[in-house]
């Protein structure tokens, strides 16, 4: 498609009847994608493009013989496939290298989203109980799970619809600060353009994207004859101020504000810094705390938008967890153990206080990516307070810190790309303190055919930690795959080993080390419909795995699933799997070279959706799994999702889940001696969650969640000792209360209106209850009595952002 230089822009307002129209290439004859992919589309679409010296403009108008019958649900911006609309979006890839791109969606009722696209990658985590390193599903080490499409990237552009008697117009302006592209005075991008109509969710596009081969960056057509534009001064700060009053149970209300501010600097045409100053994330959705009884950490997804925008090139290698900024400081809980008797406790900060974060990336003109990002969190303190003396006196919990990581990442020929990323930590203390600098180098490859069918990838790593007062550690890991991994029969193999010593996690996340493991998977994917399936992808997987050290078994698994679409829109999903040699758990015994050996297992689940575009809608899902030992232990686990959507601004939804793990058996105590002792308890899990959303405009929206989450494990009084092969002695004179009974309970209400491009006010109320206590209720009215009179904490806010563009200012000041 040859690209129209215009002189005179078209105005923005969801009407075709610019002059500059009527005179443009058309595209049009679109494709669909889902659900009968290659076939032409059942709706006409006709696409027109031109560019000026500062933008890109679209027009496109959606042709439907039924104007009444398009759906217009109102969101919030980017929620993109959640909401029940029909939508166009663009796919610009300026540097037309089928890598990196950008998709800008507009709904039929005005709702924006927009996003980073990259290529997606294939291949799965391994084994059942394995500890992924990048994010990725199952146990795999560390796939980059960063890959494909990046809903938290945010740029400020414009657009307008309106619905008339033919169907229905969008209009968009994408000004060419919110891309990156070369310098250079002729140019070729890489460009598609996607229309869904929600009712019968045909998603078609102008340019074939064939479902079984790659992903959607790779099946981009081209505007030509881009000439003679000039990457613009990409230069915005967004300041803000923020108030927040305060009220725990038994203290006094606090006043705090807060200002700072973001910015965004374009250093060249292809590379941005993005900085925050005294950021503030006082106002981000509360985590879903549960009650952890694995030995393993906990991982929460990232919420605070700094570090969920732009960061696709550092997810590279698998080694950046960025809530390890601003986490909870080391010395947090040891403050507690060290108290005497007359002391007691006056501040212990929960997380470590940032004072600044940046972030440099881009792509030079031979398709190398460099990132950079920095961040720098003060040091910490708990306060402590002598009740005889009246004296108080501090202890550093957390010292400053200094958080890097590098990031280079070369774009190859057919998709394929390898990078090199290096994280750093480097903390200021004093020797004496046990502190150590820690740095992880990985290697992240992926080399794909031509075709796209078949590929080879890999990560290798190796973690150092250096320390002042003895030697320091090495660890590494490795993960290669090879295979076919495009078209509808797929077949793969994994090696996956991470040492005993391989530890990643002062700036990354890693569920465990010391694995080795083999995996085979085979998958055949239905992409077409066929009879009363769209669509369906099913698998079978095997995996042996090992320690790393000692390499001696723990377990092996065969795991089959199959997720299917049918014609009416409702999908289910089955699971099953099955270890035959059981489990040999190294970890659980919480002490090394200790096992604990869990007989055979059988897990099993199904779930089944109902269409969610309807305006009533029900999820389901039910999974049992089974060990055969002769302690009958049982697994079971329900849970229901009905939602309904009252209008096209109102709807509400409800998150149910109940679980029971009867005659569980984990980890109590180990003692100085030697001994370890595990206890036998049943474990039940209630979980409810509210969801609800009124949308005044496309502008501005009221949202309310709810989550209460109640787990306990009941002791039964039945304790043993772990022996040496991994069995547990029954005949164990042992004692102890060790039941827990846990409530989290969390109310977020958010008020956000968007007053100017990129510019918001947002009132933000939140409610949080945590208790923990031995007491075991039965029953759920006298747990919610119980959780009620536990203190809480109540906070309102008030933030404002405005953003700043240099550009529209010196258009406004012309």
């Amino acid at each position: 498609m040859e690209a129209v230089r215009t002189t005179y822009p078209p105005k923005i307002d969801g009407i075709l009847n610019d002059e500059i129209w009527s005179s443009t290439p058309v595209a049009s004859d679109f494709i669909i994608y889902s659900p009968d992919n290659g076939k032409p589309s059942n709706k006409r679409t006709e696409v027109h493009l031109v560019y000026d010296n500062t933008a890109l403009y679209i027009g496109a108008f959606m042709y439907d013989n039924y104007p009444d019958s398009i759906y217009v649900e109102l969101g919030e911006r980017d929620a993109d496939r959640m909401l029940n609309a029909d939508n166009f979006s663009v796919e610009v890839c300026p540097y037309n290298d089928a890598i990196n791109g950008f998709r800008f969606k507009v709904s039929a009722s005005g709702v924006q989203s927009d996003s980073r696209i990259e290529q997606f990658e294939f291949g799965s985590g391994g084994g059942r109980r394995g500890g992924g390193g990048g994010g990725g599903m199952g146990g795999g080490m560390m796939m980059s799970g960063g890959r494909g499409r990046q809903d938290n990237w945010d740029a400020v552009w414009e657009s307008e619809v309106s619905i008339n008697d033919k169907g229905w117009v969008a209009e968009i302006k994408i000004p060419y600060s919110a891309l990156r592209f070369p310098k250079e005075v002729m140019q070729t991008w890489g460009i598609n353009f996607w229309r869904e109509v929600r009712r019968t969710k045909e998603q078609s596009s102008w340019n074939y994207v064939n479902r079984d081969i790659g992903s959607s960056i790779n099946h981009l057509g081209e505007i030509y004859n881009i000439s003679e534009i000039k990457p613009p001064v990409r230069l915005s700060i967004t300041p803000y101020v923020s108030g927040y009053l305060d009220k725990s149970t038994g203290q006094d209300a606090t006043f705090i504000y807060n200002g700072g501010l973001d910015l965004k600097l374009g250093l060249t045409e292809s590379f941005t810094l993005d900085a925050t100053l005294i950021p503030d994330f006082g106002q981000v959705q509360a985590d879903d705390q549960i009650l952890n009884l694995t030995p393993y950490e906990v991982r929460y997804n990232e919420k605070r938008s700094f570090f969920m925008e732009g960061t696709e090139l550092f997810d590279k290698g698998g080694i950046f967890y960025s809530r390890r900024i601003g986490a909870t400081p080391k010395m947090y809980y040891s403050v507690y153990d060290t108290l005497k008797s007359n002391e007691i406790i006056t501040d212990n900060p929960l997380e470590s206080g940032m004072i600044n974060a940046t972030k440099l990336s881009g792509r030079t003109h031979f398709g190398l990516g460099v990132g950079v990002f920095n961040a720098m969190t003060r040091e910490m303190f708990a306060n402590i307070k002598d009740t005889i003396t009246g004296e108080s006196y501090s202890v550093r919990t957390e010292p400053f810190t200094n958080f890097n990581l590098l990031v280079l990442d070369q774009n190859l020929p057919n998709g394929s790309y390898i990078s090199l990323v290096n994280s750093n930590v480097r903390r200021n203390a004093p020797k004496d303190d046990n502190y150590y600098t820690a740095n992880v180098t990985a290697t992240d490859f992926m080399l794909r055919t031509r075709n796209n069918l078949y590929s080879v990838s890999g990560v290798v790593a190796l973690s150092q930690k250096y320390f002042d007062d003895r030697a320091s550690e090495f660890g590494h890991s490795y993960d290669f795959r090879i295979g076919k991994t495009g078209g509808p029969f797929r077949i793969e193999y994994s090696l996956n080993a991470i040492s005993d010593t391989y530890d990643p996690n002062d700036m990354g996340y890693l569920r465990r080390n010391n694995q080795f493991e083999n995996e085979i998977q085979v998958s055949y994917n239905i992409n077409r419909p066929v009879w009363k399936i769209n669509s369906s992808r099913n698998s079978i997987q095997f995996s042996y795995a090992q320690l790393y050290s000692p390499r001696v078994f723990t377990e092996s698994q065969i795991d089959i699933s199959s997720v299917t679409v049918f014609r009416n829109f409702s999908n289910v999903m089955l699971r099953a799997s099955f270890t035959p040699g059981g489990f040999n758990d190294y970890f659980e015994p919480r002490v090394d070279g200790w096992f604990f050996h869990s007989g055979k297992e059988f897990q099993t689940s199904v779930s089944y959706d109902t269409n969610r575009d309807k305006k009533l809608y029900l999820g389901t899902t039910f999974s049992y799994s089974k060990i055969w030992s002769e302690y009958d232990q049982n697994n079971y686990m329900i849970s229901l999702d009905p939602g309904i959507r009252f209008s096209d601004r109102f709807s509400l939804s409800h998150q149910f889940s109940f679980q029971t793990k009867l005659n569980d058996l984990g980890y109590v105590d180990d003692t100085e001696s030697g001994e370890i002792y595990f206890g036998k308890r049943n474990n039940r899990t209630i979980m409810n969650t509210l969801s609800a959303g009124y949308i005044f405009s496309a502008d501005a929206y009221l949202t309310f969640r709810l989550r209460h989450y109640w787990s306990r494990a009941d002791y039964t009084n039945d304790f043993f000792l772990l022996k040496a092969n991994g069995d547990l002695d029954p005949d164990t004179p042992f004692a102890g209360n060790f039941d827990s009974n846990y409530n989290s309970f969390n109310i977020d209400l958010v008020y956000n209106w968007r007053f100017a491009p990129g510019s918001d006010i947002s009132v933000v109320w939140k409610n949080s209850i945590y208790s923990y206590g031995s007491f075991i209720f039965n029953r759920f009215s006298d747990n919610i009595d119980y959780m009620f009179d536990s203190p809480q904490t109540n906070s309102l806010s008030v933030k404002i952002l405005y953003y700043l563009d240099y550009q529209y200012l010196k258009k406004r000041n012309r």
